[in-house]
């Protein structure tokens, strides 16, 4: 037998933190958006793999999971987007463990997700992202701070004539993220909150993203950050990290990618998300 498990990454445009002393009901509210290509996880004795190839690395939060649950197996993993950018993948690798353990009678379905969350946010890798990647759809709003089954969360499908592209400036720890989080930033973000919860919309997001990020300002201070929001065929942005999220319109796509990579960005592009996390078993 061999233990799989897929999960979407997440990449939030506005949040709120809120923290109390129990890792359970703390996290965040906020807005973002679910994102494939999709981490994938399996595990098991009978994993075949190419032993002159080494194994990516679990990262140290998911790692910790089999640890703690004393699962010691071969496994491959395939995770496309990389740690310490914005795209939440610490939270996916842990969420994926999770169900890993899940699948191997250690613990429920609830309790799985609801331990990737404490995880998180003890280790100050994420706060909502975990609640965010449970629903898993498009574009993800988190309306109460916590876990899953605790927290509140609720999501819509994106829509088919918007393209996704990431570009990249650099990494960043979760920790110093927060350490930058200032009062200016929290109160344009509940502006933002304020009017999606209002109408939850494609529509509203991509307007009310696109004005916080102009109105927190710091996408002009990365290099070529200008010149960035000036893409052909762009709808709306936002940054998260050190990164840029670029909403773009599908038919304007290749000019808006031949745009930015003559001027040798650091570019990914990506899908919305169609379904949340999932867990099977394949019988060799």
């Amino acid at each position: 037998m061999v233990f799989c498990s897929s999960v979407p990454y997440h990449i939030t445009a506005v949040f709120i933190p809120k923290i109390n002393n129990n890792p359970l009901t703390s996290g965040s509210i906020g807005v973002g958006i679910s994102v494939e290509p999709r981490l994938k996880l399996c595990v098991g004795p009978e994993i075949a793999y190419n032993e002159n190839k080494e194994a990516e690395e679990i990262p140290i939060t998911a790692k910790n999971v089999f640890n703690r649950f004393n699962i010691d197996e071969k496994y491959i993993l395939n995770m496309p987007l990389p740690i310490k950018i914005g795209y939440a993948s610490s939270a996916s690798s842990t969420i994926a463990t999770e169900l890993i353990s899940f699948l191997y009678g250690k613990t429920s379905y609830m309790k799985a997700l609801q331990d990737a969350h404490k995880i998180e946010v003890e280790n100050s890798t994420g706060l909502g992202d975990v609640l965010a990647i449970s629903c898993g759809i498009g574009i993800v709003l988190r309306k109460k701070e916590g876990a899953p089954g605790i927290g509140e969360v609720d999501c819509i499908s994106f829509p088919k004539d918007v393209s996704i592209v990431t570009v990249e400036f650099g990494a960043m720890n979760t920790k110093d993220l927060l350490i930058n989080y200032n009062k200016t930033i929290q109160t344009e973000s509940q502006k933002v909150l304020d009017k999606i919860l209002e109408d939850f919309s494609f529509e509203t997001f991509s307007y009310e993203i696109k004005r916080f990020t102009d109105n927190v300002g710091k996408i002009k201070l990365l290099n070529k950050g200008d010149e960035v929001i000036k893409t052909p065929g762009l709808i709306s942005y936002y940054m998260k990290k050190m990164m840029v999220v670029l909403l773009i319109e599908s038919n304007k796509i290749e000019d808006a990618l031949k745009y930015l990579r003559d001027k040798n960005l650091n570019l990914r592009i990506l899908k919305p998300s169609s379904h949340g996390p999932e867990a099977w078993i394949t019988w060799i």
